[in-house]
C-alpha cells in the first residue's frame, strides 16, 4: 500500500519541481481555493512559532496521501502598499497620456487585490509531507538524482538534503530515510506558472 501511494506521489511531485500541480494544488494557488475544494473543514491552523506575520501554516486532512501533509502560504500585503504608494506618486505627476491611464490601471488592481478576503490573499509557497513511515532515501535520488546540497544534522533534526528542483528531506541519522519532505516552488517554476496563466487568460 505505501510503496503505490509512494509511486503515486513521486509522480505527482514530480509534477510540482516542473511548475504543474501536486493533488491538484498550484503554485500560488489561494488558500481559498484549497478550502472550496476540499472543504474548509479539511483545513486546519498548524500552530507554529516560526509564522510570519504575512504567513498562514496550514494541516490538510486527506486519504489521498498517507501520514500528515501542512501547506505553508503568504501574502504580499506590505509590498503591494508600497508599490501602491509609489504608483500613485508618479500618477499624480503626468499628464493625462497613455502612461498615466496604464498606470492607473495598475493601481486599481492592487486596489482590488488587497480588497479581497485574506484567504484569497494568502498564496501556497510550499508543502511539507510527513509520511507515516519513513521514506527510503534511494527512492529519493532514484527520482531526483544526487543532492545538490548536504546539510549536516543539528541538535533539533538530523541531516538535511537539497535539491534544486524544488525538494529538501529532512533524513534519518543513519541517512538512510527521509521522514519529511518539503516541496517548493523554484523560480523557473513560477516562471512556467505564470506564463501558462498568461496565455491561457488570453
Amino acid at each position: 500500500m505505501l510503496k503505490r501511494l509512494l509511486g503515486q506521489l513521486l509522480l505527482t511531485t514530480s509534477a510540482i519541481v516542473q511548475a504543474e500541480t501536486f493533488l491538484g494544488m498550484e503554485p500560488l494557488e489561494p488558500l481559498s481555493s484549497i478550502k472550496q475544494r476540499y472543504t474548509a473543514a479539511r483545513v486546519s491552523t498548524e500552530p507554529a512559532d516560526w509564522l510570519k506575520p504575512n504567513q498562514y501554516f496550514g494541516r490538510l486532512t486527506t486519504d489521498e496521501v498517507s501520514g500528515t501533509l501542512l501547506l505553508l502560504f503568504e501574502h504580499d500585503d506590505e509590498t503591494r502598499k508600497k508599490k501602491l504608494i509609489e504608483l500613485e506618486k508618479v500618477v499624480a505627476n503626468l499628464p493625462p497620456n497613455a502612461h498615466a491611464r496604464s498606470t492607473r490601471l495598475l493601481i486599481r488592481q492592487q486596489k482590488e487585490h488587497l480588497a479581497k478576503p485574506l484567504d484569497d490573499r494568502l498564496s501556497l509557497v510550499l508543502i511539507r509531507w510527513i509520511p507515516q513511515s519513513a521514506l527510503a532515501l534511494s527512492e529519493l535520488t532514484a527520482r531526483y538524482g544526487k543532492p545538490d546540497e548536504k546539510r549536516p544534522g543539528d541538535a533539533h533534526r538530523g541531516p538535511t538534503y537539497v535539491w534544486s528542483k524544488g525538494v529538501t528531506a529532512h533524513i534519518s541519522d543513519d541517512k538512510k530515510s527521509a521522514r519529511m519532505i518539503e516541496y517548493w516552488f523554484t523560480e523557473d517554476d513560477l516562471a512556467v506558472y505564470f506564463l501558462r496563466r498568461d496565455t491561457a487568460s488570453r
